[in-house]
């Protein structure tokens, strides 16, 4: 649905609570709507949807739906609305969990739109169509991808639990699964698109990145050790490669 999409233009990015129940007989625009907390359930013509903490809802241009909150928690959302070349849109849902830079989506974008300049559009839309490829391989797994998948699990979910943790390692992973350390590494390359390495330092660094935008911290040895790194020098020189310069001259530059 997402892999071959034009005339992509970004109409709107909020966040804020979502107010429920709610109807809309027809959506004026495409929407992802990023479930940061709480759960909801979305009644169509012909199917119910259930999205919850951590879950996106995909919402196309012209869908009629009743809205109601399923949770006890007051419910809240970061939604990027959209005008598009879609083929055959449904309603659809994901987990966004493994998005590696799911915190700029939750801390920073709607920031970015709002407040930011051109040169601050522009990363919407780069991280926006970043976001839409990660979506994109989602749709491409088949049914013997995610039963590899499902077989890895257990490492993923150790990684997820762990991932900032300072002495969190990747040579026994496989061990977790039954599997052999090549077969454990080909499954994430084929999910993930880059080895548990790459993907524990594009979260982590993504992460550090949230923080010293939002500007609660004392130091950068702060935030390299909030992320798992306990060697400050090692932290910087690795969020330089990645976003081109130095954390500390990142964050002067706010």
């Amino acid at each position: 649905m997402f892999k071959d999409i034009e005339n992509l233009k970004i109409k709107n990015i909020s966040k804020g609570e979502s107010h429920f129940p709610g109807s809309v007989k027809s959506r004026k625009m495409n929407a992802f709507i990023f479930r940061i907390n709480g759960a909801c359930r979305y009644e169509f013509k012909d199917t119910t949807i259930d999205v919850h903490t951590g879950e996106i809802i995909f919402m196309p241009k012209g869908s009629a739906y009743d809205v109601y909150s399923t949770s006890d928690v007051p419910c809240a959302h970061v939604s990027i609305s959209f005008d598009a070349d879609l083929t055959s849109p449904t309603p659809s849902v994901y987990s966004f969990d493994d998005y590696a830079e799911r915190e700029q989506i939750l801390s920073t974008l709607h920031e970015l739109w709002k407040f930011g300049g051109q040169t601050d559009i522009y990363k919407c839309y780069a991280l926006f169509y970043d976001f839409l490829t990660y979506i994109s391989n989602i749709e491409k797994l088949n049914y013997a991808d995610k039963k590899k998948l499902n077989l890895i699990s257990p490492a993923v979910d150790y990684i997820k639990k762990h991932i900032y943790d300072a002495d969190l390692k990747t040579d026994n992973l496989h061990q977790l699964c039954g599997v052999s350390g090549t077969y454990f590494r080909k499954i994430f390359l084929a999910n993930f698109g880059t080895n548990p390495q790459s993907y524990i330092l594009k979260r982590r660094l993504s992460h550090a990145k949230a923080l010293l935008d939002s500007g609660d911290f004392s130091s950068i040895a702060e935030v390299a050790a909030s992320v798992g790194y306990t060697d400050p020098l090692y932290f910087s020189r690795a969020f330089k490669k990645k976003y081109g310069m130095a954390p500390s001259k990142y964050a002067n530059e706010l």
